[in-house]
C-alpha cells in the first residue's frame, strides 16, 4: 500500500500530532484546502485518509477500533482509500465483534507470524500491533499475551512484554489448523438457479478470491460420489461458508447449520428486497443485504478480510488438500 505523503505545503502541521481515529501519536494531519480530510501515517492504524465527518460517527458508535482493525488488516498491495461516513457506516457493521477466546487465538497466529524462526523472540509488538487482532487498547493485547503465557503457549521475555512462542504454542496453532482454519477454501451455499448464476460470476467467487481464498460451488465440482456425501464432505474441509439465502432454498439453511455446528464462519448473504422473507431465526445474524453486484463483491470482500484475514494468493490451492482431493484442481 502506497505511504499517503504530507507536507508543510499541503497539510496543517502541528506539534505533538495525534491519529483522529485511534488518538495515539501520529504523523496524520488536515489538508489546508479542506479541513474536512485527515492524512498520514499511523504506527497503529496504517495508511490514514478520512474525512472528519467519518471520524465523528466512529467515535459516536464506539468502535473506532474496529476502524483501526480494518484499515491495519488490508493487504499491503491495496491501494489506499477515501473513508467517508457511509463507508465507515458498512465497515463498523460488517466487521464482527471477536470474543475474548477469538482474540487470544488471533495474538497467537499474529505472534507466529512475526517470529522469525522458532525460539526467538516474536516482533509483534502490543503498543503497535493490537489492532491486528481487533483489540480496543494495548492494554487488552497485553492482557492477550499473558494469558497465552499462562497457558503455556508463549514464555514472557525478561521485561515481561516480549514473548516467544513455546513448542505447546505451535501444538495449538496446528490443532486449529487440523480444524481447517488453514484451508484455502471457502464453501458457497446458495440456490443453484440459471438466474443466480450472474451474482455467483461477478460478485461472490470474485470476491473470495481476491480475499485470498478458492471458491468452491459443489455444482462446479466434478465428482463421482453421491451430492448429499460431497456436500458434507466439501463443508468439512472449508475454512468458511458465504451463503447467499436469495430464493429461500431449504439446502442453504441446513448447509449453514451444519457449518455453525462445526464452530466455523458462515457469511450470511441476500438480496435486500428478501431480506424480510429468511427465517426467523436466522435474522438475527449481520445479513450482507446487497442491491448491487458491485455492492455485494465489495462487502463480502470486507466481511471476509475483517473475519478470516487475507488468504493465500488468489488462485492457490491448498497442495495438501490438493492432493487428498483430485476435484479441487484448477481447470
Amino acid at each position: 500500500m502506497p505511504k499517503i505523503e504530507t507536507s508543510r505545503e499541503t497539510h496543517n502541521y502541528v506539534d505533538s500530532p495525534r491519529c483522529p481515529i485511534c488518538g495515539q501519536p501520529a504523523n496524520v494531519y488536515r489538508r489546508k484546502e479542506t479541513l474536512e480530510l485527515w492524512e498520514g501515517s499511523c504506527d497503529r492504524c496504517g495508511e490514514v485518509r478520512i474525512t472528519q465527518s467519518a471520524i465523528v460517527e466512529a467515535h459516536r458508535q464506539g468502535n473506532q477500533h474496529l476502524l483501526s482493525a480494518w484499515l491495519r488488516n488490508r493487504s499491503a498491495s491495496e491501494p489506499s482509500v477515501t473513508l467517508e461516513k457511509e463507508s465507515v457506516e458498512r465497515i463498523l457493521k460488517d466487521t464482527p465483534e471477536y470474543s475474548i477466546l477469538d482474540r487470544l487465538d488471533q495474538t497467537l497466529v499474529q505472534m507466529e507470524r512475526k517470529t522469525s524462526e522458532p525460539g526467538r523472540i516474536s516482533g509483534f509488538d502490543y503498543e503497535r500491533d493490537y489492532p491486528l487482532i481487533y483489540a480496543k487498547s494495548q492494554s487488552e493485547a497485553m492482557f492477550c499475551i499473558r494469558s497465552l503465557a499462562k497457558l503455556g503457549y508463549c514464555e514472557l521475555d525478561g521485561n515481561g512484554v516480549s514473548a516467544r512462542m513455546t513448542a505447546e504454542g505451535y501444538r495449538h496453532l496446528y490443532e486449529l489448523q487440523r480444524a481447517s482454519r488453514a484451508s484455502s477454501f471457502a464453501f458457497v451455499a446458495m440456490w443453484f438457479d440459471p438466474s443466480t448464476n450472474e451474482v455467483y460470476d461477478d460478485a461472490i467467487e470474485p470476491a473470495i478470491g481476491e480475499a485470498g481464498y478458492k471458491a468452491l460451488r459443489i455444482d462446479r465440482v466434478h465428482h463421482t460420489n453421491r451430492i448429499d456425501d460431497e456436500i458434507i464432505g466439501k463443508i468439512k474441509g472449508s475454512r468458511f461458508m458465504v451463503a447467499d439465502f436469495s430464493g429461500q432454498r431449504q439446502g442453504v439453511y441446513f448447509e449453514a447449520g451444519l457449518m455453525l455446528g462445526l464452530g466455523r464462519t458462515v457469511i450470511w448473504m441476500c438480496k435486500k428486497q428478501e431480506l424480510k422473507e429468511v427465517h426467523f431465526d436466522t435474522r438475527q445474524y449481520p445479513y450482507i443485504d446487497y442491491e448491487t453486484l458491485s455492492e455485494a463483491k465489495q462487502r463480502l470482500y470486507e466481511r471476509i478480510i475483517a473475519i478470516e484475514g487475507k488468504g493465500p494468493e488468489p488462485g492457490t490451492v491448498n497442495p495438501v488438500q490438493e492432493r487428498a482431493d483430485p476435484s479441487l484442481r484448477s481447470g
